[in-house]
């Protein structure tokens, strides 16, 4: 368990400038992130993933779940697409909570990306949200998670390969070196 998850996981980062201006730069990314989509509207892909994993690979689980919401308010906010859900705030902190606990403090690997994107693919947006929406709508949760469970599936491989390719490439690069300081 000690490569998955790193020591001091749950600490929490230091309150500066710095720490202000990334978490700032980062949500207003994971907001235009989840606004870009790509496909049909039965199976559209957005790119959030990518900016939630970069927040908990910097900040870790509970800062990485607290931009999470405040993505998710600002998201509903700024665009306001359906009727706004707080029961929704809660899968939106466990998403970012997750990729930080896998995420954060160390190198990108694989064995830690595929746990991050099953846990919060299948855990979150397919169990969680799929219950939510069943509760929430009256809709029923098997017929729900069915129509769901393929898209889902096709979803974890290519979010796994787009996740581990990209940090690596920010580590590469040296972009997490001034914000990180392992």
């Amino acid at each position: 368990m000690s490569k998955l998850i790193a020591k001091n996981v749950f600490q929490l980062p230091k309150m500066n400038l710095l720490l202000l201006t990334t978490s700032a730069f980062l949500l207003a990314l994971d907001v235009i992130f989840y606004k870009i989509a790509i496909g049909p509207a039965y199976f559209q892909v957005s790119f959030g993933f990518l900016s939630m994993a970069c927040i908990g690979y910097i900040y870790g689980p509970i800062w990485g779940g607290l931009l999470e919401v405040i993505s998710d308010v600002l998201n509903f906010t700024i665009f306001g697409s359906g009727a706004f859900q707080v029961a929704f705030l809660l899968t939106a902190f466990l998403g970012g909570f997750i990729d930080g606990l896998f995420l954060y403090r160390k190198s990108v690997n694989w064995l830690s990306v595929i746990m991050t994107q099953v846990l919060v693919m299948l855990f979150v947006s397919l169990i969680m949200d799929s219950w939510l929406i069943s509760i929430l709508f009256g809709t029923n949760f098997k017929v729900l998670l069915l129509g769901r469970l393929v898209r889902v599936l096709i979803q974890i491989p290519l979010q796994v390969i787009a996740i581990f390719y990209f940090i690596k490439a920010l580590e590469k690069r040296h972009v997490f070196d001034r914000i990180i300081l392992r």
